[in-house]
């Protein structure tokens, strides 16, 4: 196995990453930017042939091999696992690739019988398995998946622990004891998002005050002599301060409570002490944060005074810059004043203050395209979907999370839009020939009903069916995995959006109506095939709505080329073809009376045609817009 293959793997994927995401200040029209992305996924299609055909012949036999490797795999391997994880400005360019690497790389390491190599593989499968649980843990109908990563970052961190007894740190060499060092440290940070664990809660900060005392103890000072000990504690009391995320989640105690907040004090003046040095780790903004949260928590200052110095390091932030910290104040500070809103007693000035950021949030994201620091803007937005508060003169759930699809990522957010109008298209069609099936939708009991409610009916499909993907957004860096063939467990997670979508859109009111079509959108009309198995479509009240959303669904996917850089789309006979075929088991039995009116077929034509046209147009002005403005 040559270097330079695999070498070859990570240009590609970079190459990929850029052209999934134009960059609109090279682009002069709209029709430049469908163009452009057109252009970009066929290169892609290329790109994805070749990285498949490295990934079969060269990494996969290895991954599968229990042959001992060689130091020259050994080296390649972790040459790609690393550039995977960090390279250039892409951050986590392929996590899951990078996962199985590091797997294969331990079960190498395990047979050897030479612990400095140990240690310094379980570094890497420690740092892969705290970035796994992350990208996982959005995933919350599917828990499990993120408690594995955690239970084995966890059971990594223990190991390293074990080398603090000081017997056996002072038989180990001086580069490893560093990474005992570090990685203890780092075992921290496999307790967030474990919330109410009381005993959880104690470990974590039993660790770190083991971890603060470490770093008193001349023992250990004097046995890393060149270790930069000001980034050990300042990272430790960062892990301490960062505990009480959304209004302390975890639900640590009064006592506990008064321990972090000491800890986040202290990290505030340690960066006062050298903020040349401290805010190069973290700005001095993100840092005033944590201090002030743990001092409300605690009760030293009440909720109005929390309020207002919130607010003020708000007003302070940088809009501009996309990085991890600039996410933080931009992204995290807004979710933070969420949290501790009464949204059953907000006062007409909170309102207006929320409405202003989410206002603020939308514009941010919608920057974001090309940007370096995604997981981390998956994850702040995942918190901002989990907390919002609708606010009925101001940004609604529904419009948000499709201008943040527009963002993360426009081909979903143009997929949105066409099933949309795909289905408005065939339910205003099929209202006119089969009434009757929209029988108990918005309220219509009998036939007359239906016919004078057929604009709510209408609108009722129409956004319904723009709500159908919701649940992708926790998942996008799934979604457009397009350089290689998706692994299992990247199939297992993709197949969670409709359960995912259903659970987002059933917390708030305005959407509640529109979850079981999010859920049932990939069943089978007969309900013998799809996701997820235990949804019964049958049983829905809007099971009409569904089938139409299932099929327009499938007919956009099938049709477009943008995406879809294994193939190009069809054309909408091949497609109804396919409809044809599956009457009756995949889709409904009255779509072949639907299709069969010359009308129908000539509107839907149209949308494929023209109408995409027209949402590529919306897309490229509504980004643009947004990164005009964020220049003047």
């Amino acid at each position: 196995m040559k270097r330079h293959t695999f070498e070859g793997y990570v240009s590609r994927m970079e190459e990929i990453r850029r052209l999934s995401s134009p960059n609109l200040g090279e682009l002069n029209s709209a029709d430049e930017y469908s163009e452009r992305l057109r252009h970009n996924f066929e290169r892609i299609g290329v790109l994805a042939g070749e990285n498949r055909k490295m990934l079969d012949q060269d990494l996969f036999p290895l991954l599968d091999s229990e042959k001992e490797l060689t130091e020259e795999q050994i080296e390649s391997m972790t040459s790609l696992g690393e550039a995977l994880m960090d390279a250039s400005d892409l951050e986590m360019l392929d996590l899951p690739i990078m996962s199985l690497i590091s797997n294969r790389l331990m079960e190498d390491a395990q047979k050897k019988d030479e612990l400095s190599h140990l240690l310094r593989q379980l570094d890497i499968e420690i740092a892969t398995c705290y970035s796994m649980m992350n990208m996982t843990e959005r995933i919350v109908t599917c828990p499990k998946v993120s408690e594995g990563f955690r239970e084995k970052g966890m059971a990594i961190g223990k190991f390293f622990l074990s080398f603090l007894d000081k017997d056996k740190f002072q038989k180990l060499d001086e580069k490893s004891r560093e990474l005992v060092l570090t990685n203890s440290r780092y075992a921290i940070v496999f307790y967030e998002g474990l919330r109410c664990d009381s005993g959880a809660n104690r470990e974590n900060l039993f660790l770190i005050d083991k971890m603060l005392e470490i770093s008193e103890d001349p023992f250990y000072l004097e046995s890393v002599p060149g270790f930069d000990w000001n980034y050990f504690i300042y990272r430790t009391l960062q892990y301490a301060a960062s505990g009480t995320d959304y209004n302390n989640e975890r639900e640590f105690s009064g006592e506990e409570l008064a321990k972090i907040s000491e800890y986040s004090d202290r990290m505030e003046q340690m960066m006062e002490s050298d903020p040349a040095y401290f805010t190069e780790l973290d700005r001095d903004l993100y840092i005033h944060h944590l201090a002030v949260r743990n001092r409300y928590l605690v009760g030293k200052i009440d909720r109005k005074t929390y309020q207002e110095k919130l607010l003020s390091l708000y007003r302070k932030r940088n809009k501009d810059i996309r990085d991890d910290q600039m996410l933080f104040e931009n992204i995290l500070f807004p979710v933070d004043y969420i949290c501790i809103l009464d949204p059953e007693n907000m006062t007409a000035e909170e309102r207006m203050t929320l409405k202003g950021m989410y206002q603020d949030i939308c514009a941010y994201i919608l920057g974001v395209p090309n940007v370096s620091v995604f997981s981390y803007l998956l994850e702040f937005f995942a918190a901002i979907i989990r907390y919002f508060i609708e606010i009925p003169s101001g940004l609604t759930f529904e419009r948000m999370v499709l201008q943040c699809l527009a963002a993360l990522h426009p081909p979903t957010y143009i997929h949105s839009m066409m099933v949309g109008q795909l289905t408005e298209c065939m339910c205003g069609h099929l209202l006119k020939i089969r009434p009757d099936l929209f029988l108990g939708i918005c309220g219509c009991q009998k036939l007359e009903e239906v016919n004078t409610r057929k604009a709510s009916i209408l609108d009722f499909a129409y956004h319904a069916a723009l709500c159908h993907d919701f649940g992708k957004i926790p998942i996008i860096d799934t979604i457009f995995v397009y350089g290689r063939k998706l692994l299992d467990f990247e199939f297992n997670i993709i197949r969670q959006h409709p359960q995912m979508g259903y659970e987002m859109l059933i917390s708030h009111e305005l959407t509640r109506t529109y979850a079981d079509v999010a859920r049932g959108h990939h069943r089978w009309y007969d309900n013998s095939r799809g996701y997820p198995e235990e949804f019964d479509t049958s049983k829905s009240p809007v099971k009409t709505i569904i089938d139409l959303v299932m099929c327009a669904d499938c007919m956009d996917a099938a049709t477009d080329s943008v995406g879809r850089s294994y193939n190009k789309g069809k054309t909408l006979q091949h497609f109804l073809e396919e409809v044809n075929e599956g009457v009756g088991t995949r889709y409904a039995p009255w779509l072949l009376e639907l299709f069969d009116s010359e009308h129908v077929r000539r509107d839907v034509e149209y949308l494929l045609t023209s109408g995409r046209q027209q949402n590529y147009r919306e897309t490229y002005n509504l980004l643009k817009n947004v990164q005009v403005k964020g220049k003047n």
